[in-house]
Order: C-alpha cells, then structure tokens, then sequence
C-alpha cells in the first residue's frame, strides 16, 4: 500500500537483527502506518542501494555491521558525532538529503551515566575516569568518543592491534595491545566487540579474576543481555550496564528521527527482553 512508510535495516548478514521486531512494535503501539524491514546490503552494493533507497520510497535506516562507516560517503548531511566518530547507525531520507546520525554515541554514554548516578551541576560521572574500551569497531568507536567527550580517559584495545592504533590516532588516545589488555586497571570496562554474542555464549572478551567491585561493566552485545561478562561482573559486585540497555536507548531515539515521536522505551526494553530469554515466555 503506498501510503505506508517504509524504513529498514541494513546490514550483511541481516537475519540476526531484532531492530525489525522492536520497530514494528512500536509503529503498531502508536497506529502509525509504517513498516521495517531488515536488508541484506552486501558490501560492494551498499553505494548502489543507497543511491536507490529514496526511488524505492525508503524514509530511514538503521545501518549496522559492516556498513557503518562506508556509509559515510554517501551522506549529504551528517551531525557532529558522526563526523567524530567516523561512523553513523542511522540514515533519514528527506528532501533529497541522506542526513547521518550516531544513536549508538549518546546511548552508551546516557546508559553509563545512569548507573554511575547521573550528571551532578553538568558535570558526566564519567570526567576523570579511566576506561578501557575493548573493540575499535562502530560501536567501539562510538563509545570511545562519547566517553571522551564527557571527559574521560580512553585505552583502546583490539584483536586488530593495527586497528586500535588507527583510532587511537584518530581520537587522541592511548591503546594497548589485547594480550596485554589484563594489565591495565579501569574504572571503566567497555565491551564493543561480538565476543560472548549467542551462540558462543562461553566466551568472554575479559577474565573474571581481573574485574574489581569498584568498576562498571558495561557490554554491548544484547544477545544473550546476560553475557558472561556481565554475570561475572556482577558475581563481582560492579555496577554493570548490558547491551539492551543501550539498544533500546539508541532504538528510541532512531524511532524519533524516524516519527518526531519519543519511542515507547519500556514496551521496546520488554519485546527485546522476551526475544533474547532462554525461556520462551
């Protein structure tokens, strides 16, 4: 039907994506007549698709692995984080303008803040704190910058040390090798890599022993919520933030550049909760 408004996601492979489940959810909670779809863009299409998406009627896009930097050449518009970062998770066709955002950037920073107590005077509870940011990626990017930004200290660390050195570079900040990563004592422990990611649920990008109670923990994988690194961090008595969190945070405010409107968090926090449970409600 024409008169329905289409948005997607983009990535390759795209079967794996819950964006379509949480987006649909919201759209049908508001009567709004708009649907999302997942895409599978593969890499040497992705400029193709893009160029096409407006003659196909597209309205947005929530981009993930592996186009969120590549889109960055196709954009007409992009805001301030995602000219920091060097990568964007969220594209608004509108008159003729590709405009770029991060939603990924102030989610994790928000999410973060939150559990350290909020801002006190205007001040992040993140200034002065050292963090150690695992996966020079998107999200690893994006998380570095925010933290960064809100007057953190920042180390890098990547299987592809070559890779943690670039942005380290690119943002002014330190990095350290992976194997060498156990050394460094943060206040901070930022998880942007898959590892701990269903199915491989047994994995963990950091060593239990090596997690002391007076750290947060963050993890950006949301599938499983409850990683490995998230449950020893809390055997451990961290203050912890999981990937749901931010996912939701960084859905809501994609559903707003999409609608205008507030994205409904807590309906969002429970679809995602139930899709990712080990026990089917």
């Amino acid at each position: 039907e024409r008169t329905t408004e289409v948005y997607g996601v983009i990535a390759d492979p795209v079967g794996h994506s819950l964006s379509p489940l949480i987006h649909n959810t919201a759209f049908r909670h508001f009567g709004m007549k708009k649907v999302y779809i997942p895409i599978r863009v593969p890499r040497e299409e992705l400029y193709a698709f893009l160029d096409d998406a407006p003659v196909w009627d597209i309205k947005g896009l929530s981009v993930t692995i592996p186009h969120k930097e590549a889109v960055l050449a196709r954009l007409t518009k992009a805001d301030s984080v995602v000219r920091g970062v060097g990568a964007a998770n969220t594209i608004v066709f509108q008159d003729h303008e590709r405009l770029g955002y991060n939603t990924d950037c102030r989610a994790a920073l928000e999410a973060m803040e939150a559990a350290l107590g909020g801002p006190l005077g205007g001040v992040s509870p993140l200034k002065g704190k050292k963090a150690l940011v695992l996966g020079a990626g998107g999200a690893g990017k994006a998380v570095a910058f925010g933290i960064l930004r809100a007057g953190g200290q920042v180390l890098l660390s990547d299987g592809d040390e070559e890779k943690a050195r670039s942005l380290a570079e690119k943002l002014s900040c330190s990095h350290v090798p992976w194997e060498e990563r156990h050394s460094v004592q943060p206040d901070v422990l930022a998880n942007c890599t898959p590892v701990g990611m269903h199915p491989n649920v047994d994995e963990t990008p950091f060593e239990a022993q090596y997690l002391r109670g007076s750290m947060l923990v963050f993890d950006a994988v949301y599938n499983p919520e409850n990683t490995l690194l998230i449950k020893d961090a809390r055997a451990r008595n961290c203050k912890v933030v999981t990937g749901v969190e931010m996912f939701v945070r960084q859905a809501c405010m994609q559903f707003k550049l999409f609608t205008g409107r507030d994205g409904p968090a807590e309906l969002m926090r429970e679809v995602l909760k139930r899709a990712t449970s080990p026990a089917k409600w």
